[in-house]
This record gives structure tokens, C-alpha cells and sequence, in this order.
């Protein structure tokens, strides 16, 4: 008989054998290093959640570590915090915070509406030379550049414009930044408005009698209130004043 079908069914099963024995190696090197990417990803996000979520329980509800700043009688922002403002009149919400502060006052937003500022016509109510305008390509450029300068802790007061509101991780990032310096964050939406980890939000409109009609539709350590408010003249100084405070809106 002859050996050759012997020898045919010899080489190819421990051919097989050889090539795993050249192969695994580098295959299970492959799946080592993919599966320990995965895992520090992981461990990112993880911290990520857990910094988060530490924030909303902690943080957000804890004491103003980093004072107020005072817009008029009865009505402050908590420094370190970052509040939010619609209507027609948020941009003098802004502007009465902002000259409620002293040092830079970043206004970022996208280049149809920060572009369109002119800081001169600002000049009685802020010093002109206080402002830095950022114009932003798009949403996400504006949260970034948000989020830096609530960081610096050279800018007491950064301004957001924003064609919908901040979402609750946004927002949250937002704080956290904010609560690195003690700056304050105005964030002035101009359309749609998210749950969000907002301190304060305010709806900002002009008054029939002159003036603007302030109402505090969320407070995280008050009631929400209602503010008639009037600039009643002066340079460079926070000069607005609650003319009367309701109850409850």
C-alpha cells in the first residue's frame, strides 16, 4: 500500500496547526490592544458620568461659594453660576450683569449676532473697551468657546448667544466651567429652551411703561419672581434697580 494518502492527510491538519501557531500571536496582540482601548474609553465616560452627576447633587445645590453680584435691590446672580435669559430684552439682562462686574466680559455667539454688535452703542451701560466679541462658526464652536471662558478666570462674566438653549450635559459642562473660576454665565437664547443645569432662567421683556418686566421662571435656591426695571441714568455703573418684586410668577 502506499504511504501518499497518509502523508496528504498529514499535511494539511498540521498545516493548520502551523499557520495558528504564527498567526495567534499577532491576532490576540490585535484583541488586547482593541479591547484596551475600549476599556480606557470606558473609564473616560465613566468619570466623565461621575463628575456629572456630582455636580447636580452636590455642587448645583450646595452654598454660593463664590458670592452674588448684585443687580439692583432684592435681585443678585449667584457668581460661579451660569443663568439663562429670553425675550426681547435679554440682551439688557445681560448688560445689567455684566455691568454689575468688573474686568472682561466675553460675548460669544454666532457671527450674525455678535458680528452685528456695535460695543460704542454700548458705552452707557459698559465701558466699550470691557468687551470682547467671539464670533462662533457654529453651535458647537460657541459651547466650546463658552466653556473656555468660563474657565479663565481673568473674565468675570461671559456672554452666550445661542439659537436654542443648552441640553442638560451642555448646560452641566457649562457649570462645571463656571464654577472653576466663580464667573458668571449669561446664556441669551433666542428660541427654544432645554432642561438644563441653568442656576436662574429669565424671561426678559420690554414693559408697556417703560422700562422691562424681569421674570425669574426658575431659581434653584429662590422663589421666581417678578422685577419692573429701569436704567436710570449713569456711566459704566449698575445702575439698574428693581422698581417692585412680586410674589410667585
Amino acid at each position: 500500500m502506499s504511504a501518499r494518502p497518509a502523508c496528504e492527510d498529514w499535511l494539511p491538519s498540521n498545516l493548520a496547526g502551523f499557520l495558528f501557531l504564527i498567526f495567534w500571536p499577532v491576532a490576540k496582540a490585535a484583541l488586547t490592544l482593541d479591547a484596551g482601548r475600549e476599556q480606557k474609553q470606558n473609564m473616560i465616560e465613566d468619570t466623565e458620568r461621575r463628575r456629572l452627576r456630582e455636580v447636580a447633587a452636590a455642587r448645583l445645590h450646595g452654598p454660593v461659594t463664590f458670592g452674588e453680584i448684585s443687580l439692583g435691590t432684592g435681585l443678585a446672580l449667584a457668581r460661579g453660576r451660569v443663568h439663562e435669559a429670553v425675550g426681547d430684552s435679554a440682551d439688557m439682562f445681560a448688560l445689567a450683569a455684566a455691568s454689575a462686574t468688573k474686568g472682561p466680559v466675553l460675548w460669544i455667539g454666532p457671527t450674525r449676532d455678535v458680528g452685528s454688535l456695535a460695543p460704542s452703542g454700548l458705552q452707557a451701560f459698559v465701558d466699550p473697551a470691557r468687551l470682547i466679541l467671539v464670533t462662533a462658526g457654529d453651535r458647537g464652536e460657541t459651547l466650546w468657546a463658552g466653556e473656555t471662558a468660563l474657565r479663565a478666570r481673568a473674565a468675570p462674566c461671559a456672554i452666550l448667544e445661542m439659537r436654542d438653549g443648552p441640553d442638560l450635559t451642555e448646560s452641566r459642562r457649562l457649570q462645571i466651567a463656571a464654577e472653576t473660576s466663580g464667573g458668571v454665565g449669561i446664556i441669551l437664547i433666542h428660541r427654544r429652551v432645554q432642561t438644563s443645569a441653568a442656576e436662574t432662567r429669565w424671561s426678559c421683556n420690554a414693559s408697556a411703561a417703560g422700562g422691562w418686566t424681569w421674570i425669574c421662571t426658575k431659581s434653584k435656591r429662590g422663589r421666581p419672581s417678578v422685577w419692573q426695571a429701569n436704567w436710570r441714568g449713569g456711566t459704566h455703573a449698575p445702575d439698574l434697580v428693581a422698581l417692585a418684586a412680586s410674589a410667585s410668577a
